[in-house]
């Protein structure tokens, strides 16, 4: 039998790098300003290096995020929002 093995593509090693940072950048400021200066710093340069990754680099970063406990759910992009958001009364917009 014959394991598949799966090549790890640029973005992914950048995405491990992005995840070893979050670790530390949350570890040091918790849910706070620069720990989300350091997350927006992080998928800028993602997204920036790999634009035609952009969606999956956000989604995975939202990922990061949900699995550090900094946010509870993330809210992916290129998908509907969870059910109970919409029923909640939210919009689209919170613009008054």
């Amino acid at each position: 039998m014959h394991a598949r093995i799966r090549r790890t593509t640029a973005v992914d090693a950048g995405l491990i790098q992005a995840r070893e940072q979050l670790q530390v950048d949350y570890a040091r400021y918790h849910n706070t300003a620069p720990f989300w200066s350091a997350y927006q710093a992080i998928q800028d340069r993602l997204t920036d290096a790999y634009p035609q990754h952009r969606l999956h680099i956000c989604n995975q970063m939202a990922g990061l995020a949900e699995r550090l406990g900094v946010v509870a759910r993330a809210q992916l992009l290129g998908r509907p929002p969870p059910a109970a958001f919409r029923d909640a009364g939210h919009t689209e917009s919170t613009s008054p």
